[in-house]
């Protein structure tokens, strides 16, 4: 009897490859940000930033997929290292829009471009056609994960 992690054509699992690769992708990426004392959780929210200026802690909670009060301690680091500034909303007095400071976005602007760098590496040798259908591939994933947990299980 074959272990469930078995493939029947004897191939790694393609679950256990997606991990494999994501852990992978995960150190190396915090061992980039290390120097930088930067969290990968924290450039996300740097580089969504970036795009956006000015956004409310729960809009960056929502593209972080993190809870308030998890963002409020994100964003009190990254304060705390003068990367982003909190300015009270003038629509919404309860509520603060958030924006890179000047080092912020010189931070990201040098950070992302190691990363860039990094995927024109870690792409090489994967068409532009094979790319769009493995970016298809895990979008559709993300969605079935999305409905299954809206579900009962």
């Amino acid at each position: 009897m074959k272990c469930c992690d078995e493939d029947p054509n004897g191939e790694e699992p393609l679950g256990r490859l997606i991990y494999l690769l994501s852990q992978d992708m995960k150190n190396f990426a915090e061992k980039v940000l290390k120097p930088y004392d930067l969290t990968l959780e924290q450039l996300h929210i740097l580089k969504s930033m970036s795009v956006t200026s000015g956004m409310s802690q729960r809009q960056i909670g929502e593209i972080a997929r993190k809870k308030a009060a998890n963002i409020t301690r994100m964003l009190d680091r990254l304060e705390s290292k003068n990367l982003v500034q909190r300015k009270e909303n003038l629509e919404d007095r309860r509520a603060a829009s958030v924006f890179l400071t000047i080092k912020g976005k010189a931070l990201v602007n040098e950070v992302i471009g190691i990363f860039d760098s990094f995927s024109t590496s870690f792409l090489r040798g994967v068409s532009s056609d094979k790319q769009q259908l493995i970016r298809n591939s895990f979008e559709k994933m993300t969605q079935n994960l999305e409905r299954m947990s809206r579900e009962k299980i």
